[in-house]
């Protein structure tokens, strides 16, 4: 007995007791704040569509009950809708949350559509939330019709926006209200009478009245008697803008400048902080002068040829080389952008250029490319992208040495395109001028002459690296703080303004002469275009709007509904 270890028993009997009693220190049941930010206030939805309201004319009209939103608001004055234009295709955008690949409303008459098997989301609400009162109040007939299917009420009052509104005002009063869409449609038919733009008088006015409904609407909302213990998540959107014939300097060339998909997204909640979704960056402006380069006959071209000092820009047989331009290339006297192998730079003059020995950065069909060769040894060409959509483009030309070996990359705005060995042709130098436009060729076709605005030409005795190239090919001039601007033997923004040459602003000051009958003729354009592959993902659309109100109202989606909006998202204010 005497070595009997007390000690461990003690501390068995210890260690089981606090196991057992460890269960009697369970958290008591009681409710917790999610920080996330949802709260015990039950979820309800206002959804108003204000009809052929463009986002940009809501913005300059001054709205002002629907400006005020956007301080507890998701909210953009540019997002998109469908291109295809029609009322039916917006609306079941709207109310299904699929596009119309899906939903297969592409008639006015709703004819052949696939709305049994992508319903109004409001199926899907009364689904899982039988008793969920869902109200529609429609100031177009064929709308509450045509689509509006599972509602617990579902009215339309014949292009009436003051009896929408005051049906709206009533349910508001209704305790067990939660969900209640409106439609109006005085924007629509105005914008379609006298045009869809805030500047002329009628299309703003109806704006504004449609506002000045939303603002009795949302003090309505906010006097219900429960509204303290509701959380309401009220979106305001148009299905679609409409025509207007907007400005050049407000084209961008990218969906984002079409007034026909114009529209605005409100999500407003007075828990939100706000979140503006501006408008994407879609590429820089580039303004100035430049002159034309065009034409065919030595007589009527238009081109530009440096002659004494050419001999400072040779590309010789082993000299590391970069050659870079801005071009905007225009389309020809037949409407297309397809003319063959016309030089934009080089020395190849011959009237048989695929047998001379030269160089020569040209088009090729909608591309553009670098031919190159040798007398006797035949002649290549290194093919880069497309740039044929009649906007400005960066294009690179970069020879350099490598393991003894001599190689020629190409880019276009800054991406690589491709690389090709050039060893075996030599030295091309011919002592002919640097010629910037027209080169004689073959005079009978019609194929060879050049149609473009040609500046920002810069020549570097250096192979510039890839990551350089990239970081600088979106900017208007070249600073000085580029870090190969010492390599410099040739720089010729080619936008003077004025007189008879492009200045040579490096220290060898080579200007091109510019022949024959030429204007300097001023631009404002669009210069390296947006990357994204899809500028409408980066704003909202109305296929959004389903999936946001599902997801406010704790509604997980089924994979099976082939849902094709997205949630936006923002930061929770105190609550």
């Amino acid at each position: 007995m005497k070595n009997f270890n007390w000690l461990a028993v003690i501390t068995t009997v210890i260690l089981f007791t606090a196991c057992n009693k460890g269960f009697d220190r369970l958290l008591e049941e009681r409710e917790y704040e999610d920080t996330t930010g949802v709260t015990g206030k039950q979820p309800k939805i206002l959804f108003l569509v204000v009809d052929g309201a463009r986002g940009e004319s809501v913005r300059n009209a001054q709205a002002s009950h629907l400006l005020e939103l956007g301080d507890n608001a998701i909210y953009s004055w540019n997002s998109i809708s469908d291109t295809i234009g029609l009322d039916a295709s917006a609306w079941a955008d709207l109310l299904t949350g699929v596009r119309k690949e899906k939903h297969g409303v592409v008639k006015s008459d709703f004819a052949d559509n696939r709305l049994g098997q992508y319903p109004v989301f409001f199926k899907y609400i009364k689904a899982r939330m039988p008793s969920f009162r869902i109200a529609a109040y429609s100031a177009t007939d064929s709308l509450g019709r045509m689509l509006i299917t599972d509602a617990d009420v579902n009215q339309t009052f014949g292009n009436d926006d003051d009896a929408t509104a005051q049906a709206i005002l009533n349910e508001l009063k209704v305790d067990t209200a939660g969900l209640v869409f409106g439609q109006f449609s005085q924007v629509a038919t105005a914008g379609k009478a006298y045009g869809y733009d805030a500047g002329i008088p009628e299309y703003k006015a109806a704006i504004l009245k449609v506002d000045e409904y939303i603002g009795n609407i949302m003090n309505a909302l906010r006097q219900r008697k429960n509204y303290q213990h509701e959380d309401w998540l009220v979106v305001v959107t148009s299905g679609k803008g409409g025509p207007f014939a907007i400005t050049p300097e407000e084209d961008d060339g990218t969906i984002l400048s079409n007034p026909k998909v114009n529209t605005f997204t409100i999500f407003y909640s007075p828990r939100y902080v706000p979140n503006f979704i501006d408008r994407p960056y879609t590429g820089a402006r580039y303004t100035g002068k430049a002159v034309r380069l065009y034409g065919k006959t030595p007589g009527d071209a238009v081109y530009a040829s440096i002659n004494e000092g050419k001999e400072d820009l040779n590309l010789g047989k082993t000299n590391e080389v970069t050659i870079a331009l801005k071009i905007k290339k225009n389309k020809t006297t037949y409407g297309d952008y397809s003319y063959t192998y016309p030089n934009i730079i080089g020395n190849n003059l011959s009237l048989d250029w695929w047998k001379n020995t030269g160089w020569s950065m040209s088009l090729e069909t909608n591309g553009w490319g670098v031919h190159y060769g040798q007398d006797g040894a035949g002649f290549n060409m290194v093919t880069g992208a497309n740039i044929s959509d009649g906007r400005w483009h960066d294009l690179t030309a970069v020879f350099l040495n490598r393991d003894n070996k001599r190689f020629i990359r190409l880019f276009t705005d800054g991406n690589f395109n491709t690389e090709q060995e050039i060893t075996s042709y030599g030295n091309f130098d011919n002592g002919s001028p640097l010629t910037l436009g027209y080169v004689p060729g073959n005079v009978t076709d019609d194929n060879r002459w050049l149609n473009a605005y040609v500046t920002e030409i810069r020549f570097w005795r250096a192979a510039l690296p890839d990551s350089v190239i990239r970081t600088y090919v979106c900017t208007d001039e070249l600073p000085t703080s580029h870090p190969y601007h010492d390599y410099l033997i040739g720089y010729w923004p080619c936008r003077d303004g004025f007189g008879g040459v492009f200045k040579d602003q490096s220290e060898y000051k080579h200007d091109f002469q510019i022949h024959n009958n030429y204007q300097w003729d001023d631009f404002s354009d669009l210069m390296c275009p947006s990357s994204a592959s899809n500028l409408t993902q980066l704003v909202p659309q109305p296929v959004d709007v389903a999936r946001q109100i599902m997801n406010w109202l704790q509604i997980a989606v089924d994979t099976k509904w082939q849902m094709d909006g997205r949630v936006w998202v923002t930061s929770y204010a105190s609550i």
